[in-house]
């Protein structure tokens, strides 16, 4: 499901729909989730808070996934494999209770991990760390 365009400008496109409708639409993957567990991410975003580290639920496959952040404020976010990104491996987008919003691109690490890099509605450059368990 997307939520929202995913712009090859400086600064990601508002949603189409707010934090609850997302939260609301949010259903199992079609292929099952063979990872499914709380994490610690790495996110350097305002909106999620003074830290730079938060508990993370991590529901994901081989194709994409959803995670949800839990700082000052609890923010979902989903990603998405798309090798016809290269160098990306894919795009990502987080959403969070105050409807702000963030999208880019991201790479996997060897060791699994998302590193991603966006920027939020207001021009906010966004990027995190996301370790993806086996």
């Amino acid at each position: 499901m997307l939520i929202g365009g995913c712009k090859t400008t400086t600064t990601a496109t508002a949603p189409e729909i707010s934090y609850d409708a997302w939260q609301t639409k949010q259903s199992a993957s079609t292929v099952p989730y063979s990872t499914n567990t709380m994490v610690k991410i790495n996110l350097n975003w305002s909106r999620i808070g003074p830290f730079s580290r938060y508990d993370t639920w991590v529901r994901a496959n081989a194709f994409g996934g959803m995670f949800d952040v839990y700082g000052a404020q609890t923010c979902l976010g989903k990603f998405v494999r798309d090798d016809r990104l290269a160098p990306a491996h894919g795009w990502w987008e987080l959403i969070c209770q105050d409807d702000s919003y963030a999208a880019g691109k991201f790479q996997l690490t060897q060791q699994g991990n998302i590193l991603g890099i966006g920027n939020a509605i207001n021009g906010e450059k966004v990027g995190f760390d996301l370790p993806i368990p086996n």
